[in-house]
């Protein structure tokens, strides 16, 4: 296993995402995400290279992302009503080809590679799409290679609405709504995406020539100012309505969000808009986008507002617009735009601004999140602002956060952690997940946890180390400081980023516990004795520490008086273990008692001095218990005539026979030991008073020879041998 163990993660240490400890305070669920821009071919592809090399950059774009710390990619693949996938519905992108509508050569599908790199390095991928946008520039309209004869502005041109130099796709048009929605969904049904993603492109600012597209469907919205802005507002609401719910019903794990501006309303009044100046871009009364209201109504699973201002910027706060969105999340995830691309102009000279912006959207109680605008300017690096994340914002991994309205259903927990030692890293390894038809069941990613308690929070973000780049089940930690140890357990990810149950909890100490034991001696009272098992340990030790001793015997009793072995086990605090015998010695004196007989009539009767002539002498006998041992107890065996009380019981026999009495004795110790008498017991009674001799040269008289004399006569006889009582 650990031969396995080393192989497996070996392959794995650059792809492990292993982070030092912080003091500084990392939310364990936190979405970071890019904007990939591909329209003007901002951020990617350049539409002369070769399909290599424009694979080439989109990976070293991802890695990139991944080296700064963030979990989420957001490419855009559908800027200008064109495709950055093989589609039957729209026209290759110019900024793919150099020439809309021609097809990449040699052939391949940009989305699926996307998808196919995010996923190899633990990126969450959205789709991100244009959603009305169809000529960013009319002015290129003619320029060859800009258009293609199928692209929608030529074969819909009843379909556009124009503001200035942009044509966009009228809303107020069914046709329209169908079209974008068919768009999506065959992304959607032939893409694993993880999520679809709308910007902020939805009716532009300006003169709006829709009359006849409200003629044709007013839907009880009257001809007012307020009210054709109203039907605006739902004609967008129509679109964001329908996708949601055809998402829903043909992968409801995809994820669907939008990225507004980053003002609603302007207002006093929180319930209706946030405290900004009244003169700044409010997307709900300029772009139609009635945000609260899809947040409301469920329509969507995320917000992404664009807050492009700095902290303290007069008008446009960035620390009043996020708690006002913070507020107005609706059980929905808000994730705050951030506008990297401003970095060092005027207003965003400070280093820090956007690790301060972050800090603000961690204390927020309903911010889940950011989304930085976009790769080209992480790569700048302006005022050092992206070392800044990486080295100490982004820091530490982050789980995306999941999202329980979409479904609760967990993946099985891992199984099977173990840990070996590696070169200058702690390697672990799990069972493999196995099959599941359940799509949210399939493992996504693995999740490793750290701590110096065997108890590890999980709910704590510094305890999380890593998160694997897919459903590889071998974790390299590089990070673990020598001569330290740790405890480790695994979680199972979903692609909701559901948690599982965790692991088993292992450790990084290898290395078992010395026993040392000594012998000991326990002396017994009322019957019993105990020990604790550190009586027996003599210097056991443990390179991190002892957490347990146990002894295989801490009881004793009377039957255990001698020479024990007993085994004392250490458990050290990785749950390691080891034994060692040690002897005790179990004191617990047996007492030998003795029964002395007396009587108090002397008279000689010819039988033993532990004998009763019945009849005749003595009726009756003392018997006394006695004992070396201070302290002794004694308890009799009940016999016919016997009376006991203490040490001393007295016999007063009614029959002849032979009766055996028991003393059993208890010393302080409490172990039991037993002394015994027989006392015989002759019947020389004859009647009338007189008393049985057994006369032996009267044998022949048709008796035993037994003759019956008076008390007074019986010396005479004893003098001679007779005995007392009959002759047989």
């Amino acid at each position: 296993m650990k031969k396995l163990l080393l192989a497996a993660a070996a392959g794995l240490l650059a792809a492990s995402l292993a982070h030092a400890d912080t003091d500084a305070p990392t939310p364990k669920h936190e979405l970071r995400g890019v904007w990939i821009s591909t329209h003007l071919s901002l951020d990617w592809p350049n539409r002369t290279q070769t399909p290599a090399q424009q694979r080439a950059a989109l990976t070293a774009i991802l890695d990139h992302n991944v080296a700064t710390g963030m979990n989420a990619a957001f490419l855009q693949v559908r800027s200008q009503s064109d495709a950055m996938y093989p589609s039957d519905l729209e026209p290759w992108s110019y900024y793919l080809t150099n020439s809309q509508g021609s097809a990449p050569a040699p052939s391949w599908d940009p989305l699926q590679f996307a998808i196919d790199e995010s996923r190899k390095r633990g990126l969450e991928f959205h789709a991100w799409i244009n959603p009305y946008r169809a000529v960013a520039n009319t002015a290129t309209e003619n320029t060859p290679g800009q258009y293609a004869a199928s692209h929608v502005s030529r074969t819909h041109p009843e379909w556009m609405l124009t503001f200035g130099t942009v044509r966009i796709l009228n809303p107020g048009l069914a046709a329209v709504r169908e079209h974008v929605t068919t768009v999506i969904m065959d992304i959607v049904n032939r893409y694993d995406v993880d999520g679809i993603h709308f910007d902020d492109y939805f009716y532009p600012s300006g003169t709006i020539n829709d009359d006849a597209a409200y003629a044709a469907d007013p839907r009880g919205f009257p001809a007012t100012a307020a009210g054709r802005a109203d039907w605006r507002r739902d004609n967008i609401n129509l679109l964001i309505a329908g996708v949601n719910e055809r998402i829903r019903v043909a992968k409801p794990w995809v994820k669907f969000g939008v990225s507004p501006s980053g003002i609603y309303r302007s207002s006093t009044d929180p319930a209706v808009g946030s405290p900004t100046s009244a003169g700044a871009s409010q997307h709900y009364v300029t772009n139609f986008a009635d945000t609260r209201t899809w947040l409301r109504e469920g329509w969507v699973d995320y917000l992404a507002p664009q807050v492009y201002w700095y902290i303290g910027q007069t008008g446009s706060d960035y620390k009043l617009l996020v708690p006002w969105w913070n507020e107005n999340a609706f059980g929905r995830h808000m994730y705050i735009g951030i506008a990297d691309y401003k970095m060092n102009t005027a207003g965003w000279t400070d280093p820090k601004q956007v690790a301060n912006q972050i800090a603000l959207n961690r204390s927020q109680t309903h911010i889940a999140g950011q989304i930085h605008f976009r790769h080209a300017f992480l790569a700048a690096n302006p005022l050092g602002y992206r070392t800044d994340l990486q080295q100490n914002v982004y820091n530490r991994p982050a789980l995306i956060p999941p999202m329980p309205w979409k479904g609760a259903t967990a993946p099985p927990a891992p199984a099977s952690l173990a840990a070996s030692a590696g070169e200058n890293a702690v390697v672990l390894g799990w069972a493999a997940a196995g099959e599941a038809r359940d799509e949210l069941e399939k493992v996504r990613q693995f999740a490793i946890y750290r701590a110096p308690e065997r108890a590890i929070d999980l709910a704590a973000g510094q305890n999380l180390i890593g998160i694997t780049h897919g459903t590889a089940n071998a974790f390299a930690d590089t990070e673990a400081e020598p001569g330290k140890y740790y405890y480790y357990t695994v979680t199972a990810l979903n692609r909701l980023s559901t948690e599982s149950a965790p692991s088993n909890v292992v450790s990084n100490d290898f290395e078992a516990p010395t026993v040392r034991t000594r012998d000991a001696s326990v002396t017994l009272a009322d019957g019993a004795a105990s020990l604790e098992p550190v009586d027996l340990d003599g210097g056991t030790s443990d390179n991190w520490g002892i957490e347990s001793l146990s002894a295989s015997q801490t009881s004793f009793s009377c039957s255990d008086i001698g020479t024990r072995k007993v085994v004392l086990t250490a458990v050290d605090k990785a749950g390691l273990s080891a034994a060692a015998e040690a002897t005790v010695n179990v004191l617990g004196r047996v007492p030998q008692p003795a029964i002395a007989i007396s009587r108090g009539d002397a008279t000689p009767t010819n039988a033993a001095a532990d004998a009763i002539v019945l009849g005749y002498g003595a009726q009756s006998l003392t018997l006394t218990a006695s004992d070396a041992a201070s302290g002794t107890r004694f308890a009799w065996t009940p016999a016919p005539g016997l009376s006991a009380n203490g040490a001393t019981a007295s016999f007063t026999p009614t029959a002849a026979g032979s009766y055996t009495f028991t003393a059993q004795a208890f010393s302080e110790n409490g172990c039991p030991a037993v002394a015994s008498v027989t006392v015989a017991v002759t019947d020389a009674r004859c009647g009338e008073g007189k008393v049985a001799v057994c006369h032996k040269p009267g044998k022949g008289n048709g008796n035993d020879g037994a003759i019956c004399v008076a008390p007074s006569a019986v010396q005479a006889f004893i003098r001679k041998g007779e005995t007392l009582g009959s002759c047989s």
